[in-house]
């Protein structure tokens, strides 16, 4: 391992903990320009940065609990309820108790501790206590012995290897973030900005055949895995990660699980809808998979109007199709179904599947290139942050 060093967490930062001002004293909230950071907040969060959180707390918000401001680059960890979000404040930020947060101290990389508590994060998560929820303690994470390079510099130069390809994963995801919002704006001048009395509107099942997907019993554990060799299935949780086009999912079922209860399997390029708990989830399937009960499948035969398809969901009103006001749990199959689709001209549509289509094309390849990047990083992560691979044997 070379000059590597064994050390405890405590000992390359100060570790802080968090907490929450009283949600029954609007003068904690109301008008809060102070960042405040929940676990929730890092659910589903794919970068490293982070800014801001759902909520914003008061100068006596602060004052009025034990939170405290933390400057940008302290390493965010949460501690509970789930253990094991990482990531780093990219300015002044406090946090809820959920995290135990560690600043680092002056011959400490923070882009290296970073990747340290990623690389530690389930040694971390099996020293946590408690009946209820595991919770990791203050004095727990201060504790835990890690092994790093004797010198700031190499911790620098591990992180930039790993961080390069972060960076590129990040800016890839930006640029696709940008496409998406040219292909919308488009369809937003195009079709919702101009009108076209050659137009028809009908049942969205009229056009499409629409499937719902299906969950086998809970309580019969063999139908689930997580090999990425099984069959792929969707939940609402991984439309909420993966981009415009999704193809791996958190949870995998069996094949035996797919013939034994007819879960449907769908076909590459078929546009995917959560309607249940998260309404208006969009994502397109690269690759045959399955999915829950809570997502419907919009299949044709007709490929160039998934471009569209995927814009027209996306910019969909899903507040008029429930009874009730809980949209959530107001829409079932049947409205989905029945909800209204605006067929455009054979023009339009042709015009449009022109113009988007190389966007998301583009789109497509980005995504492809971020999971051949992250399997990368996630493999020489461990590699490098135990010392087994020395950062001069690299030539990426």
């Amino acid at each position: 391992m070379g000059n590597w060093k064994t050390c405890t967490i405590g000992e390359l930062g100060t570790v802080i903990g968090g907490a929450t001002p009283s949600t029954k004293k609007t003068e904690n909230y109301d008008g809060g320009t102070i960042s405040w950071i929940t676990p929730k907040d890092l659910a589903g969060f794919s970068g490293r940065f982070i800014s801001s959180g759902e909520r914003n707390i008061t100068e006596q918000g602060l004052k009025s609990c034990s939170t405290q401001l933390m400057p940008a680059h302290t390493v965010l960890f949460s501690s509970r309820a789930p253990i094991g979000y990482v990531a780093i404040a990219a300015q002044e930020v406090c946090t809820n108790q959920g995290f135990k947060s560690v600043v680092p101290n002056e011959s400490t990389d923070y882009m290296f501790l970073y990747y340290l508590l990623k690389y530690n994060r389930d040694k971390i998560e099996n020293l946590g206590g408690g009946t209820t929820f595991k919770e990791v303690s203050g004095s727990t994470m201060r504790g835990i012995e890690v092994t790093v390079p004797e010198t700031i510099e190499e911790e620098r130069r591990i992180a930039s290897v790993l961080s390069a390809l972060d960076d590129k994963i990040e800016n890839n995801t930006e640029v696709n973030k940008n496409l998406q919002e040219q292909a919308q704006a488009i369809y937003r001048e195009m079709f919702v900005n101009a009108t076209n009395d050659q137009r028809q509107t009908c049942r969205a099942e009229e056009y499409f055949d629409i499937a719902i997907g299906k969950t086998p019993p809970r309580k019969e554990h063999q139908w689930f895995t997580t090999d990425p060799s099984d069959v792929t299935w969707v939940s609402i949780s991984d439309m909420g990660s993966c981009g415009t086009y999704i193809r791996k999912s958190s949870e995998q079922l069996t094949q035996e699980a797919v013939e034994m209860f007819n879960i449907r399997v769908i076909p590459s390029n078929t546009v995917l809808l959560s309607f249940k708990l998260t309404v208006g989830r969009i994502a397109i399937t690269y690759g045959e998979m399955t999915t829950n009960e809570a997502i419907a499948h919009f299949k044709t035969d007709k490929s160039f109007i998934n471009e569209y398809l995927y814009c027209y969901l996306k910019d969909f009103n899903y507040q008029t199709m429930g009874s009730t006001s809980s949209i959530a749990t107001a829409v079932n199959s049947k409205i989905i179904k029945a909800m209204p689709f605006v067929i455009p001209t054979d023009d339009e549509i042709s015009r449009f599947h022109t113009v988007v289509s190389p966007m998301f094309e583009q789109i497509l390849n980005n995504q492809l290139e971020n999971d051949s990047l992250a399997e990368l990083r996630d493999t020489l992560l461990p590699r490098l942050m135990s010392g087994e691979l020395d950062v001069s044997d690299l030539d990426l």
